[in-house]
């Protein structure tokens, strides 16, 4: 079961539909109860024996991740129809899929499940996707007669099994664990316009659509139900579909006013009390949801909340009421004021210098506040398992208050294990999954824990080491030295940080220790810079006024220097070269990508091979020995090869550098001239004159822009005029498509264009404002149109006008219907990032001192978010430090440094994997080769931050003369 990091607000950003990528916010984790090595126990031999029962030889089974799918000889081909689902629980399952498998096999009719108790435990848990929560069986009916029978005798096979409901689905009864939804079987193949491949419903006229899956029944308005008439509703007992008809009220006493946030697990809403007439929060928990080994499930675990809360009174927020309804368990609870630790350091961050932290007097005296409240959570015998800076409420006085102590238990006592990575004691992380719960010592490390991030701003956590895990204290210490140049808090915390972590719960300081190490602190008093973390024992990191930048002793010591630069880079192309498969292995994506970014085009910059090729060719430029030149140049042919092969293997190329084939031709090509091919050249070349250039959405990532670019990337290359030509087409209909505001302007994507980006205006580079202009102004420096200039203006007036400026810097919100300070705010993809790379090219052109002091401005709020960034190109410190090598490369000045430091940070989140120093992706946890997420574009930065060169995806040509194209005499401010 995947970890969690403990550094987000949801599930790890992915560049998905464009209207909010999810800021990593440190400190926000989840809880889990996480799974064990028996529950790996596979389910396929319980088919074998019912196909074996019934003869059936000829059916063939076969498995993947997830599931296993049991399909008979005539196999059943249907576009699409009505589908039925079965749930379960973990504890159920292997009945239900015995029984399931009886049905079916007999009928002749096909199907999948889950193919481990692990699986099911996870396709059950409260962090699935809550629309689809529960469905473990899957069956596949030849029409709907069949569908119809075989729902009626499902239900009569399984009746009184437990299992959840399908949130998607429709029951067939209540409480059946039989659902149907109508849906896709073979579906339509379609690569859609935002580069994801997808099987979508065919409506009735031959228009597709997408096979949406919502937290309801919502089937196409055409599809005909064959099954009887709608049963009689099941109560949902609490608002969880937009089509709430009015005020819900609970237990005839509670009114739901507002949803805070739904999960598979239940919603958590902000109600009245009648009785008293308090605002209360009131959270439900689902039937059969989160099923645990001894087979209670999330409602048990919420009614050990609310006994944990009644023993917590006074500490926790206050208990109000618990009780049941239509089998949904509801705890109603104390609203309290204030926010959460998470949020508060956050917003006082943003007060001041975010690099400098907060004030070492503020640090200090809430740290004894949290070291008071943990001692009376101590008092009270119990071992709180969650004390992170999300379950901590800060009051408008500081008074700080618990919330969620669903694991809050005595020491010894047996319990599910769970935790939030980052904040829990290593005794707790590899404890047995069900069994007696570690001592009081455990808390300590949490508390630990919290005081890093109350000093630095970002979550102690990081990716597990493999083969052999390695403890964290090192890279804790190494955290608070870089954080501590400039955060004299940071210098003051870090002997009781790294005193409360020890590895050994014996070893680690007590609450009285910590309440005289914090008595005797002189806030104002000189603090040396903390070094690497000493041996095991209870001593305290050596001091280190010459411990210098991370492998360079004449940097700073929260800058990367050379060497470390280089190791990083070189372990990450040797990283990529060891899972590049076998040349011949033909498979359908050279690397693994992520969740999202498996089911996006192989072939494109994002998430696929193209990024990595062009990283591969950057990298030849820079080999050092003749091995090394050999084997990037062996790779390098390889996965161009790979991607030549399959450049007109899609019914449409997209135009999108990132998302569609414009950043295949662009690396294709690049490759090309490196490896001196000149037929590749040639088929690079077909490929980006097939590209559209009129297109509905704009963008860079998806739209015209981006293929704009690419049409000027090999305008440079070639000289060939039908690139500029190309370019100048897409630049006109750039222009037809801008929306002006007064004097702003913004480039919608429209409403009703079949992508998930319908309707946003962003601001930012990949989407919006930002990477439009720059395609505008390198259309008019390589055109001398001044029409494209005066539009590329237009956009940095707009940016400059749109700008948030505060103590942080400037920062750019997502959308320009957004409220202040929401979305990316400091990134390539949306935010300052992105933003400053436009502004400080345009400022080259027309030497508009308020462009190039937005940039710089940019810089200022980039450098402070350092800590709280992914380590992504697209959304984090990679992209970030390739805009602070861009403001460098313009102006001079400080910038290459900041990106020494960003650099640094990178190398502080390292991932070890078989002896290499890797970065991991987005999610913090893993590593993935993908360019814009993952792996790859660290590695860019990283060789670029070492060996210079120009910023990777520009079509950068020469500034235009200072007066504007050829033929103006001056650029419209």
């Amino acid at each position: 079961m995947p970890r969690r990091p403990a550094n987000a607000v949801a599930r790890p950003a992915e560049h998905t539909d464009g209207r909010q990528l999810v800021q990593q916010v440190a400190g926000s984790g989840e809880k889990r109860a996480t799974a064990g090595a028996a529950d790996g126990f596979r389910l396929q031999g319980l088919a074998r024996s019912v196909l074996a029962e019934h003869g059936a030889h000829d059916w063939t089974v076969t498995e993947d991740e997830a599931w296993c799918r049991v399909m008979p000889p005539e196999r059943n081909e249907r576009i699409q129809g009505w589908k039925l689902h079965l749930s379960a629980t973990r504890l159920s399952a292997p009945e239900v899929v015995h029984r399931a498998a009886t049905v079916l096999v007999a009928a002749g009719c096909g199907f999948k499940f889950a193919k481990s108790i692990a699986v099911v435990e996870e396709m059950t848990s409260d962090r699935y996707d809550r629309a689809q929560c529960g469905k473990i069986v899957t069956c596949y009916p030849a029409d709907d007669e069949q569908a119809r029978r075989l729902a009626a005798a499902l239900d009569e096979a399984t009746a009184g099994l437990p299992g959840p409901a399908i949130l998607s689905d429709r029951r067939l009864r209540p409480g059946s664990l039989v659902h149907y939804r109508y849906g896709v079987y073979d579906g339509v193949p379609v690569l859609t316009n935002d580069g994801s491949h997808q099987l979508r419903v065919q409506a009735p006229d031959g228009t597709t659509m997408e096979d949406l899956r919502k937290p309801w029944f919502c089937p196409p308005v055409w599809a005909v139900s064959p099954f009887p008439a709608e049963p009689s509703a099941e109560p949902s007992a609490a608002p969880s579909t937009p089509r709430t008809p009015g005020p819900v009220l609970l237990a005839g006493r509670f009114e739901i006013r507002e949803a805070i946030r739904h999960s598979a697990r239940g919603g958590i809403y902000r109600a009245l009390d009648h009785r008293t007439g308090a605002e209360v929060v009131v959270k439900q928990a689902r039937a059969h949801v989160g099923t645990r080994v001894t087979g209670e499930d999330a409602r048990d675990a919420l009614r050990q909340e609310s006994a944990a809360l009644a023993e917590l009174g006074g500490i926790a927020a206050g208990h109000v009421e618990l009780f049941d309804v239509d089998g949904h368990t509801f705890l109603v609870q104390e609203s309290l004021p204030g926010s959460t630790l998470t949020r508060w350091v956050q917003d006082e961050l943003d007060r001041g210098d975010r690099t400098a932290g907060l004030e070492p007097a503020r640090v200090v005296e809430t740290a004894r506040r949290l070291a008071a409240l943990l001692a009376r959570v101590q008092e009270r015998g119990m071992v709180y398992r969650d004390f992170t800076p999300n379950n901590i409420i800060v009051g408008p006085d500081g008074g700080l208050r618990l919330i969620d102590p669903e694991l809050a238990v005595r020491p010894g006592q047996w319990a599910t294990r769970g935790f939030t990575d980052g904040f829990a004691a290593p005794e707790v992380v590899r404890g047995p999954r069900f069994g007696p719960v570690p001592g009081l010592e455990s808390d300590l490390y949490s508390l630990g824990g919290v005081l890093f991030y109350l000093t630095v701003g970002t979550a102690p956590s990081f990716p597990r080491s493999r083969p052999e895990p390695s403890s964290p204290r090192p890279q804790l210490a190494g955290l608070l030295t870089m954080s501590g140049v400039r955060n004299r808090a940071a210098r003051l915390m870090a002997p009781a940080v790294l005193g409360l972590t020890h590895e050994e719960p014996g070893k680690r300081w007590t609450l009285a220790r910590l309440g005289a190490f914090l008595d005797g602190l002189d806030v104002d008093a000189p603090t040396a810079l903390v070094a690497e973390a000493g041996s095991g024992d209870d001593r305290l990191p050596r001091t280190a006024g010459s411990h210098g930048g991370a492998g360079d002793p004449r940097l700073p010591a929260d800058r990367l220097g050379p060497e470390l630069q280089q190791r990083l880079a070189d372990d990450g192309l040797a990283h990529l070269l060891a899972t590049l498969p076998e040349p011949g292995d033909d498979r359908p994506r050279l690397w693994p990508s992520t969740g999202f970014g498996s089911s996006s085009d192989p072939c494109n910059v994002q998430h696929g091979a193209a990024g990595v090729l062009f990283l591969l060719t950057l990298a030849d430029t820079h080999a050092g020995s003749a091995a090394d030149r050999d084997a990037l140049r062996a790779a390098l042919s390889q996965v161009a090869g790979w991607l030549d092969r399959r450049r007109t293997d899609v019914p449409k190329p997209l135009p999108g550098l990132y998302f569609g084939r414009a950043g295949t031709a662009w690396a294709l090509h690049d490759a090309a001239r490196r490896l001196d091919d000149p037929e590749l050249a040639d088929h690079a070349a077909k490929l980006a004159l097939a590209l559209p250039v009129r297109w509905p959405n704009p963008d860079v990532c998806h739209g015209a822009a981006g293929s704009a670019l690419t049409q000027l990337h090999l305008w440079h290359a070639t000289g060939r005029e039908e690139f500029r030509e190309r370019a100048a087409e897409a630049a006109d209909g750039l222009l037809a498509a801008a929306e002006y505001e007064g004097d702003r302007v913004y480039w919608p994507v429209p409403k009703d264009f079949d992508s998930a980006l319908a309707g946003i205006r962003h601001l930012g580079f990949a989407h919006g404002v930002a990477g439009v202009g720059y395609a505008l102004l390198a259309a008019a420096r390589a055109t001398g149109e001044r029409k494209y200039l005066d539009a590329a203006v237009d956009a940095g007036n707009t940016l400059v006008a749109e700008a948030e400026r505060g103590p942080w810097g400037a920062r750019w919100r997502t959308d320009r219907d957004d409220s202040p300070g929401s979305g990316m705010l400091y990134h390539w993809c949306s935010g300052a990032s992105g933003v400053g790379t436009f502004l400080v090219r345009l400022w080259q052109d027309t030497r508009d001192p308020a462009h190039l002091r937005a940039a710089e401005e940019a810089a200022v709020a980039v450098r402070g978010a350092r800590w709280t960034s992914p380590t992504a190109a697209c959304h984090g410190l990679a992209g970030n430090g390739e805009f602070l090598l861009d403001l460098a490369d313009a102006v001079g000045g400080p910038y290459r440094g900041w990106a020494q430091e960003l650099a640094a940070t990178l190398y502080a989140r390292r991932a070890v994997r078989d002896g290499r120093l890797l970065i991991a992706d987005e999610s913090g946890l893993e590593v993935t080769a993908d360019w814009n997420v993952g792996l790859s574009g660290a590695v860019g930065f990283l060789l670029r931050l070492r060996h210079g060169g120009p910023r990777p995806w520009m079509a950068d040509g020469p500034a235009l003369p200072q007066g504007g194209p050829a033929g103006c005499t001056q650029v419209r401010r």
